[in-house]
């Protein structure tokens, strides 16, 4: 027996529910990687939150522009979240981590949250 076929006889199966997602995700058929490759991923994201959630909401005031650009900014940081997201999604997936079902349902969460900033600052930036 050749060794792919030891590895495919001693490999447990997937179940259809993870080969979907895993198709979904372009991961089929990858080399499992390392989880902690998600570190750049979160930095990414914590740096976006605190820009989005704590700087521009308290600089707005004091500066009189930041009114203005506020909105094309956090439009642009929830686009690249959402990119970001996806990103970290497909690394824990291709980590073949054992936590990726809950990790999938809390990314669902923060993609539909993303979504609904992105159709809202797009709304207000085009209609203003």
């Amino acid at each position: 027996m050749s060794s792919a076929g030891r590895e495919h006889a001693t490999a447990a199966p997937r179940s259809t529910a993870d080969r979907i997602a895993r198709q979904v995700l372009l991961v089929e058929g990858a080399a499992p990687k390392a989880v902690f490759e998600l570190k750049g991923s979160l930095v990414l994201s914590a740096i976006r939150c605190v820009l989005t959630y704590a700087l521009i909401p308290a600089l707005a005031p004091v500066v009189s522009w930041a009114g203005v650009v506020a909105r094309p900014v956090s439009l642009v940081l929830s686009v690249l979240a959402t990119a970001l997201a996806i990103n970290s999604l497909r690394r824990v997936w291709l980590a073949d981590y054992r936590h990726r079902w809950p990790y999938t349902a809390f990314i669902l969460v923060v993609l539909a949250l993303l979504g609904l900033v992105i159709v809202l600052d797009a709304r207000a930036v085009l209609f203003g």
